[in-house]
């Protein structure tokens, strides 16, 4: 059948063809050349048809061009061409192609269509307009021409000529949805206000039912600073439909905006409970609500949190809002409940696991701590305060190896010099208990160069030095800085006296350790072990003796020889 098609058309060219040449009484032998040219150009645009239905487009545009050869005003191949020419990106051939065949039939009202909107393609808005103009002007109610011309118009923002078009339509087809929308846009990228809400009006009173529409008013009453009108579309909105996925949401940002938290926290309660709004939108508005509210109470937390975990038992939002309540009041116990079922349920935040880990080292399960700052380091590797906080957990077990490891991870990411000096002294204290001297006053060494005046550091570092009685006269000196920064902290005052003691300067060294018993009332067993040492040095053996006593009862970090030196009254060391 297609064929039978193809060859009744080119067999009706051919005749057109043959009238033309009798028309303008042509010679017999130039009407017989004429005749073969014309023969051939409709054989070759039959194959040229032929092929594009075939979507043969590279043979098909071969064939159209042949056809051209045998008849240069073939102005059906040239409208072929020019599409052909557009599919494969040959814009500007196919422009020209279409130029010839408009300016051949200029009545053709397809072939100006096409001139046309390669003239819009090529942003050449005025050629288009022109074309469009005479079109409309020969058919002014023509749907098509009007959707056409009013593309374009919203293209290159003709607003007047667009809403002049719109009304044609409107006369055409009554009032229609589409029109009043494509009416609001144009009034909003005009920015006239006043005229979107007129038409937003006009279109709730049209689709009186239509709650998207509605809510669309109420905003831009909202944005007009009209409050009580937006009020009132938001409850005949709740009317319609109560259950509108939206209308809570609207509501609770009504009542943010003027101020009114009661009304605002009721209506995101209900935005909670509504089941067709999605949770994640849910969650959004929380975070929204406890933004504009700085000062929530912990009834209201609680209340979401339990609103949401009744909503949804096996989603972490309500857990995470809980567990944090009862981190904030520093009850722990109750929030690592929270936050395991929080992180149960997929919660993978980075406060929440921390917090979560926090919570089992203040109840000192260092194990928990451990656990979970894992979770947290593999999910947020670069973030060192996990690491820090991992590493206390295994320094609470005596695992100070894996707590080294952890904190030379971790001190690759930190970038503040007071978190760096935490690391440090972590490593420090973890070198300390391997008994790697060496590596101990190396770290104690690299904290200084960057921060000479660390009493901590120094103090350490002083005491340590001490009871191996080296370099004494730099830990007396080091020791120093201590008491002058913090001169009623006895652990500094203990270790100047006792470096004081290690040089030999008895006297002294009693005078520093009666204060730190006058600023400490509650002395540790060393304390009164390092004084009895001294007194026994100065020749007072019944006091010593006594202070060794008090040594023994007080416990804690006292030496060895404590028990030796009671029974049989002498210094041992």
């Amino acid at each position: 059948m297609k064929k039978f098609l193809i060859s009744l058309f080119c067999l009706t060219l051919l005749s057109n063809a043959f009238a033309q040449s009798e028309v303008v009484g042509e010679a017999p032998n130039d009407t017989i050349e004429v005749k073969q040219d014309l023969a051939k150009n409709a054989e070759y645009f039959s194959k040229g048809i032929e092929a594009k239905y075939n979507e043969n487009y590279e043979v098909a545009i071969w064939n159209f061009e042949q056809a051209l050869r045998f008849f240069k005003d073939d102005d059906a191949s040239m409208y072929e061409l020019s599409a052909l020419y557009h599919k494969n990106n040959r814009n500007v051939e196919a422009l020209s192609m279409i130029k010839q065949a408009a300016n051949l039939k200029p009545d053709n009202k397809w072939y100006q269509i096409r001139l046309a909107k390669l003239y819009l393609q090529n942003s050449d808005y005025k050629a288009f307009m022109q074309i469009y103009d005479k079109l409309l002007e020969k058919d002014p109610e023509n749907l098509e021409y009007l959707e056409d011309y009013i593309g374009a118009l919203i293209t290159y923002g003709e607003y007047d000529k667009l809403l002049e078009k719109l009304d044609t339509i409107e006369k055409l087809l009554g009032k229609n949805e589409q029109i009043f929308l494509q009416k609001i846009q144009v009034y909003s990228d005009q920015g006239k206000k006043d005229k979107v809400i007129s038409e937003l009006e006009n279109l709730v009173d049209f689709m009186p039912e239509n709650t998207r529409y509605r809510a669309m008013l109420a905003e831009a009453y909202r944005k007009a600073k009209r409050d009580k009108d937006a009020y009132l579309q938001y409850m005949k909105i709740k009317e319609l439909d109560p259950e509108d996925k939206y209308i809570n949401v609207s509501l609770m940002d009504y009542y943010l905006n003027v101020s009114n938290k009661d009304k605002a926290f009721e209506e995101f309660l209900a935005a909670i409970n509504n089941p067709n709004l999605e949770y994640d939108t849910k969650v959004q508005l929380c975070k929204l609500f406890m933004s504009k509210y700085h000062t929530i109470s912990g009834y209201e937390i609680a209340t979401i949190g339990t609103t949401f975990i009744n909503a949804y038992p096996e989603k972490s939002a309500g857990y995470n809002l809980v567990g944090t309540l009862y981190y904030m009041q520093k009850d722990y116990l109750k929030a690592k409940e929270f936050y395991v079922n929080a992180v149960k349920y997929g919660d993978t935040e980075y406060a929440t696991l921390a917090q979560l880990a926090m919570c089992y080292g203040i109840l000192e399960d260092y194990k928990g701590t451990i656990e979970y700052t894992n979770r947290a380091i593999a999910l947020y590797p670069d973030q060192p305060y996990l690491y820090q906080l991992n590493a206390v957990g295994h320094l609470m077990l005596n695992d100070y190896e894996n707590a080294l490891m952890t904190l030379e991870k971790g001190r690759r990411f930190v970038a503040d010099q007071s978190l760096m000096l935490t690391f440090d002294t972590n490593i420090a204290d973890c070198y300390y208990k391997l008994k790697n001297k060496e590596k101990l006053y190396e770290t104690y060494n690299k904290i200084l160069a960057y921060n000479p005046d660390n009493v901590y550091v120094l103090n350490n570092y002083a005491y340590y030095l001490s009871l191996e009685e080296k370099d004494l006269e730099r830990a007396l000196e080091m020791s120093a800085k201590t008491i002058k920064a913090e001169p009623k902290n006895a652990t500094y005052l203990d270790t100047y006296a006792w470096i004081l003691y290690k040089l030999g300067r008895y006297e002294e060294a009693k005078k520093y350790m009666e204060k730190v018993f006058k600023y400490d009332k509650k002395p540790q067993g060393v304390n009164y072990e390092h004084l009895g040492d001294i007194l026994f040095k100065l020749g007072d053996t019944k006091n010593a003796v006594k202070n060794w006593k008090k040594a023994k009862k007080a416990g804690g970090e006292v030496s060895e020889f404590l028990e030796q030196k009671i029974i049989e009254e002498k210094l041992y060391e």
